[in-house]
């Protein structure tokens, strides 16, 4: 069954805003809001085809959730019936649902976090394979036709986001010293990040020392606005 493949205005005039990932982020909060959601995440799945645990590119979930349930679980989503393509009718999936249909048990912790039901939705920008996942406490809650327009203004926005990355010239940060201060400005604690990448505590202080240092920046909080003016993070 199809469904319109058309984006909602609102979300429309969000996308060409798209130069950085917190840019990116707030059209997702934005897209979480019209669906009725309580929770989104946006994975970058094609690192965990390479042994690394798939990037979160953005995020709105606890850090305990992300702990506990683990992205390699979700990222088993992507090459699961579960998940839709854009023009397809989404269907929403309650936690033992989603174990079953993967074999990954980690999955039914979901449902001890407040996900009663999860909706997968598959995106692609180019070459890039990703997984939007949207969810809220209670079945019946998200509006499916705003899920679906959402899927596709996730997958627009993407698109611009790659093409708006900053060159080498621009932005002398590494990958990782990149993930880690964007990670920091939206609110996350050391702990949260190190959650989030999959590394030591003391490995994302290390690399946000090294953003501090590559910015010419005295502190977190200069390094952070200097980042988001270069539109890096």
């Amino acid at each position: 069954m199809t469904i319109a493949t058309t984006i909602d205005r609102d979300d429309a005039a969000l996308v060409p805003q798209v130069a950085s990932r917190r840019d990116f982020a707030a059209l997702m909060r934005a897209v979480c809001a019209r669906a009725a959601a309580a929770w989104h995440m946006v994975l970058d799945i094609v690192p965990a085809q390479g042994g690394e645990a798939p990037r979160i590119v953005v995020s709105n979930w606890p850090f305990d959730t992300i702990q506990d349930v683990g992205t390699e679980a979700l990222a088993r989503l992507a090459d699961s019936p579960v998940a839709t393509f854009p023009g397809s009718r989404p269907r929403g999936w309650q936690p033992q649902a989603l174990a079953a249909m993967t074999g990954h048990a980690p999955l039914r912790r979901l449902a001890e976090h407040g996900h009663g039901e999860v909706f997968a939705l598959k995106v692609r920008a180019g070459r890039q394979r990703h997984l939007a996942l949207l969810s809220a406490p209670c079945a019946g809650a998200i509006d499916v036709d705003a899920v679906a327009r959402g899927q596709i203004a996730c997958g627009y926005a993407l698109a611009r986001l790659a093409a708006a990355r900053p060159g080498p010239d621009d932005d002398p940060l590494s990958e990782r010293e990149r993930e880690c201060l964007f990670w920091v400005a939206e609110g996350k604690t050391t702990a949260e990040v190190a959650v989030i990448l999959a590394v030591s505590a003391n490995t994302v202080n290390s690399y946000v020392a090294h953003a501090i240092h590559k910015l010419a920046a005295r502190n977190r909080a200069m390094a952070i606005a200097g980042a988001i003016r270069r539109g890096i993070v």
